[in-house]
């Protein structure tokens, strides 16, 4: 019962209990009717599951059915961050868990610039509206194949895994130009924004934890360098 994920296996649910219902009536009738299954027995213990089991399954059905979509829609909840969609910092590392602990790839981490002076200037909500497009900008970036998530506030992460440092290095080049280039429309004017981006690598000798530190520190040294950059600690 609790397999009931689409439509047609709750019509298949109906179906199936329908018949063994059916089936049970005949037997219980069989073995204790006077005359055994007899014409006469038969059209009682027929029309009797006919006309309660299809509907009390079909309840049933209806409503595993909902438990279900409940749960996925919770299980999204869970997994994305809402404001922008992309997943939430729990979900991200459980996907990366998921990689292996030998795998390979660079980890990028963003930072909104000076995200509080946009909020204080222009208000929180111009400063939503950033971390929105933002978010999509690097969901778009780090395809195909990357994983992006929300890591708090005005920060992101993203791993790219099977993408070299210095392919890295590129394609976080390529999402800040994006995020400079666009002017977002704030009431009557627009506003420009810029993200600084630190980089890490995984040569799968080290764990997640460690690259991020790495990430983080090469973050930092764009924040201090004058923002609006990309950094590794890797020289490149």
């Amino acid at each position: 019962m609790l397999g009931i994920t689409t439509n047609s296996q709750k019509w298949y649910f109906v179906a199936c209990v329908t018949f063994v219902s059916l089936a049970v009536s005949w037997v219980v009738t069989g073995l204790t009717a006077p005359d055994g299954l007899s014409r006469a027995a038969l059209v009682p213990s027929t029309l009797a599951p006919l006309l309660i089991a299809p509907v009390a399954s079909y309840w049933a059905a209806c409503r595993l059915l909902e438990i279900h979509m409940l749960n996925e829609k919770l299980l999204n909840l869970a997994a994305h961050d809402q404001m922008t969609s992309l997943y939430s910092r729990d979900h991200f590392f459980r996907l990366i868990a998921g990689l292996g602990r030998d795998f390979q790839g660079s980890f990028l981490l963003a930072d909104i610039d000076r995200f509080k002076l946009i909020n204080d200037t222009h208000g929180h909500q111009a400063g939503d509206e950033v971390i929105r497009f933002v978010a999509g900008v690097l969901k778009t970036g780090v395809q195909p194949g990357g994983i992006a998530a929300r890591f708090g506030g005005e920060e992101f992460v993203a791993c790219l895994p099977d993408v070299s440092l210095k392919a890295a290095m590129q394609k976080a080049e390529e999402i800040r130009l994006v995020v400079g280039e666009k002017a977002l429309p704030v009431g009557t004017e627009s506003l420009l924004c810029s993200i600084s981006i630190g980089i890490g690598y995984q040569d799968g000798s080290r764990t997640v934890e460690a690259v991020l530190r790495e990430a983080d520190e090469a973050l930092y040294a764009a924040k201090n360098s004058g923002r609006n950059q990309v950094k590794s600690m890797g020289g490149i």
